[in-house]
């Protein structure tokens, strides 16, 4: 990472019209802790001082656009001899597909603060092939690592620090680590009109309007997004005309990798879940206008984590298992939590009342989801 000639001691990197610098006078802890507690799934819940906190005892690094905003950062935790942590690497969404988050990684890797450390650690929940690059590789010896979490008198540890916008890997997006802080977030609807028919409009206006969409409500099932699409071109019903196009879009979008699509099993049924590239696979929210049908099985899957846990009493639930077998004798209580009670609680989350046949199928379908990632 070369020297900035600005101000001794900064260090910049550029990356097209994009700058990174280390130069804390220059960072925007504000501008992060936007981004954590609005799209960081390991840091929700965290305030605003304790992102303030955090940026003054760390290297911190910015991306800085051309206009001199901060559009991503990170930060390094290190003793500068022996160990470094890697954490809240972020690059905004508007700004992801042009290097930033390699650049980012890169420069963190090389900064004078790490060099000729034993030791850089991170955690990430579906980011590795953005480190990977770097030469980050799994633990080789992850028995001999232990954790105590949350520290005695302290608050609730981070769950995981990561690019928070990499991706994800299908079915095991539905990670059920409880986090008794978070909430459902509140749905934004797409509110559009006045789309062309797709039986007879170009494919590239139909990719346009169908990424605005997944844009808007994403993760999104593909099914409601037809929907949507049909219903803001003044028609009820996703007919097998309207559709074929609608696919050819969905394809485009996939193939430029502007939307990826998650594929779920649905009772033996393919459900696909549509989403921009480089967003978390899975976001719970309350239910806003969908049905229970138009959720995602994967976010129900990750609710339901949440309220097996409550079933079986917040405290006990946050409890670390001191040994393997512990480990083993919870994960067998969180399954024995009864289903029914279980598929009850979803419900009543979403503001639902009637358990339909047609319902308990789904939820059933979410709940194997969970047991498999699990």
């Amino acid at each position: 990472m070369s020297e900035g000639g600005a101000d001794q001691g900064r260090h910049e990197r550029r990356c097209g019209e994009y700058v990174i610098s280390d130069d804390p006078g220059r960072f925007d802890s504000g501008a992060m802790h936007d981004f954590l507690v609005r799209d960081a799934y390991w840091a929700q819940g965290r305030s605003r001082e304790e992102t303030e906190v955090a940026a003054a005892n760390s290297v911190v690094l910015g991306v800085y656009g051309p206009d001199g905003s901060m559009v991503g950062g990170a930060r390094i935790v290190t003793d500068r001899a022996t160990f470094g942590w890697l954490a809240d690497v972020y690059v905004l969404a508007g700004h992801r597909g042009l290097g930033l988050g390699k650049a980012l990684v890169a420069a963190a890797c090389e900064h004078p603060a790490v060099a000729g450390i034993r030791r850089l650690m991170l955690i990430t929940r579906d980011a590795h092939e953005l480190y990977r690059p770097v030469g980050f590789t799994e633990l080789s010896q992850p028995e001999r690592w232990m954790e105590l979490q949350p520290v005695p008198g302290g608050a609730p540890g981070e769950v995981g620090a990561d690019e928070g916008a990499a991706g994800g890997e299908g079915e095991r997006a539905a990670d059920t680590a409880f986090d008794p802080v978070a909430e459902p977030r509140p749905y934004a609807t797409w509110q559009g009109g006045g789309l062309p028919d797709p039986r007879t409009a170009p494919v590239a206006q139909i990719v346009a309007h169908l990424l605005e969409i997944v844009g808007t409500e994403g993760p999104i099932t593909a099914d409601r997004a037809y929907r949507l699409y049909i219903r803001g071109a003044g028609s009820s019903k996703v007919t097998q005309r309207a559709r074929a196009p609608m696919d050819q879009a969905l394809g485009r979008l996939t193939l430029r990798r502007q939307v990826e699509a998650d594929e779920l099993d649905n009772a033996g049924e393919v459900q696909q879940v549509l989403r921009l590239a480089g967003t978390p696979p899975v976001v719970v929210r309350e239910l806003g206008e969908r049905s229970l049908y138009e959720v995602p099985l994967n976010e129900i899957a990750e609710l339901m984590g949440h309220k097996r846990q409550e079933l079986l009493g917040r405290a006990g639930a946050g409890e670390q298992p001191a040994h393997a077998v512990a480990g083993v004798i919870q994960q067998a209580a969180l399954r024995r939590a009864s289903p029914d009670r279980l598929k009850r609680a979803v419900l009543d989350a979403y503001g639902l009342i009637r358990m339909t046949q047609a319902a308990e199928q789904y939820l059933d379908a979410a709940l194997a989801l969970l047991d498999r990632g699990e």
